[in-house]
């Protein structure tokens, strides 16, 4: 480093770029801008935007010694003089994430509003959750809601048959004779009105429906003294247990297909009845749990809990059945297994809903007869039917799931499968098929009217010579049965 002193009236520079200094020493004092006595940094001329060479001139001696590098503030291409500068393609790539936080909150809000949806449309079936019986001190009395009604002391309860979110059906005795005693909780009042005006309708007695006995009110011992139904009681269970406990041979099954399919006619059918008239019905909740067998191996058709009186044509204007409220209660439906198509996705008539939930309920009608069907030796080379199982059981399994039934029954339009044996049967070898799929057909209009069912039922039940399998026929037999099926084509295990 050089520092100059003269006494002649020399000027004084200096020269830097910031650390280390570049150049220090005296220049001619006739050049401007040496009037300074100290030495205060100035940027060179034309600085770029990162410049960091600056140059100072005084007229002192000695005064290039020390220096400033703080200029006032504002001073262009001095250190600190302004805010920090912007990278080239900084603003680009800030824009880019941004862009790209928005894009992924989104798919993250997208992803969650359609989870909710497919856990609402995926949910199964079973109605809401049972609320809480209510407790003492609860603040609402539902025992005030409770229409007037006898309690019947005689009354006797012995066992629980069947248990559901609101109710339980009891084993138990009135007045010597075994009774079913449907006991509501306090929570299901209007389930109970409703199903209660249904049965006393004065012209619902039919010997395929179950026969209302009373209504009362009470309950088994210290529990809360609920609403009753007392119901005639079947004591050979459901048509689910009875089934799986026993076959049936072609009589015998031909005998509970009728008979259900006459009871259903029954509660479809609008007419006049000895001066009384009677609405049409639609059960919606047709399974094998709510078909019971009577002693004569016939069948019943019971819990009217989601039953619904269908606008008629010929009813009387003082007779205003109570009219459901709106879309939602139109579609309510039962057991989801037995649920139709149009039901499953949404799309049932409401315009002409009356005829649209009798369709549904042929469709749930169809699958019976098949769960009966299959417990039927004769329609079986060996007479040794399968295990029962419930309609598309083993398709889905014992606890199918809305979405897993609207994929295979919606939209594959698959049906429980039917054994080509069957054919091989009867004198009408495709009765058997045509009649079910008549029955389940994908579209509601195409479906059979439940008294339809019936008389297709009835001529396949008359007594006609069954045509023997082939000893040697231990496989499905092909379509149509023909002579040669003691060689069945390897195809002849064709499903639906």
């Amino acid at each position: 480093m050089l520092l100059a002193s003269s006494s002649m009236m020399l000027g004084t520079l200096g020269l830097w770029v910031l650390l280390p200094i570049a150049v220090q020493g005296c220049r001619d004092s006739d050049e401007p801008d040496c009037e300074a006595s100290h030495c205060e940094l100035s940027p060179r001329a034309h600085p770029g935007p990162r410049s960091t060479l600056f140059t100072c001139s005084c007229g002192t001696d000695f005064c290039n010694a020390n220096y400033s590098h703080l200029p006032p503030p504002g001073s262009p291409g001095t250190p600190g003089s302004q805010g920090p500068q912007a990278v080239p393609g900084e603003s680009i790539w800030m824009v880019l994430v941004l862009l790209g936080l928005f894009l992924l909150l989104l798919l993250l809000l997208g992803s969650i509003v359609l989870a909710l949806l497919r856990r609402k449309a995926c949910r199964v079936q079973g109605g809401p959750e049972p609320e809480p019986e209510p407790e003492p001190g609860s603040g609402r009395d539902w025992s005030a809601e409770l229409p007037e009604l006898p309690e019947l002391p005689e009354l006797c309860f012995s066992q629980v048959i069947w248990e559901g979110g609101h109710t339980v059906v009891w084993a138990g005795q009135l007045q010597g004779k075994l009774v079913a005693i449907k006991a509501f909780s306090l929570r299901a009042v209007a389930q109970f009105q409703a199903e209660r005006a249904l049965y006393e309708l004065p012209s619902l007695q039919h010997d395929h429906i179950v026969r209302f006995i009373t209504a009362s009110r009470g309950g088994p011992g210290p529990l809360p003294r609920g609403p009753l139904l007392v119901l005639e009681l079947h004591p050979k269970g459901s048509l689910c247990h009875y089934l799986t406990q026993h076959t049936s041979d072609w009589g015998s099954s031909m005998r509970m297909a009728l008979s259900l399919a006459r009871g259903l006619a029954f509660l479809h059918e609008e007419r006049w009845q000895n001066g009384q008239y009677k609405p049409g019905i639609a059960h919606r909740d047709l399974s094998s749990q709510n078909v019971l067998i009577r002693e004569d191996g016939s069948c019943a058709i019971g819990d009217l809990g989601l039953a619904l009186v269908l606008p008629g044509l010929t009813q009387p204007p003082t007779w205003a059945p109570t009219q459901p409220r709106g879309p939602a209660a139109i579609m309510e439906a039962g057991t989801q297994r037995y649920m139709a198509p149009e039901l499953l996705d949404k799309t049932l008539d409401l315009q002409d809903w009356g005829t649209a939930l009798r369709q549904a309920d042929v469709y749930s009608l169809a699958l019976l007869l098949w769960e009966i069907l299959s417990r039927c030796p004769d329609l079986w080379p060996d007479s040794r039917p399968p295990p029962f199982q419930l309609a598309y059981e083993a398709e889905l399994g014992s606890t199918p799931t809305t979405c897993e039934l609207w994929t295979l029954a919606v939209e594959e339009r698959r049906r429980p499968y039917i054994p080509s044996t069957w054919h091989c049967f009867t004198t009408d070898p495709g009765g058997l098929r045509e009649l079910l799929e008549d029955c389940w057909d994908a579209d509601p209009e195409a479906r059979l009217t439940a008294e339809c069912v019936q008389q297709r039922l009835a001529a396949l039940a008359r007594p006609q010579e069954a045509r023997p399998f082939p000893e040697s026929c231990t496989h499905d037999c092909p379509p149509l049965c023909p002579e040669d099926c003691l060689s069945p084509p390897p195809h002849c295990h064709s499903p639906l």
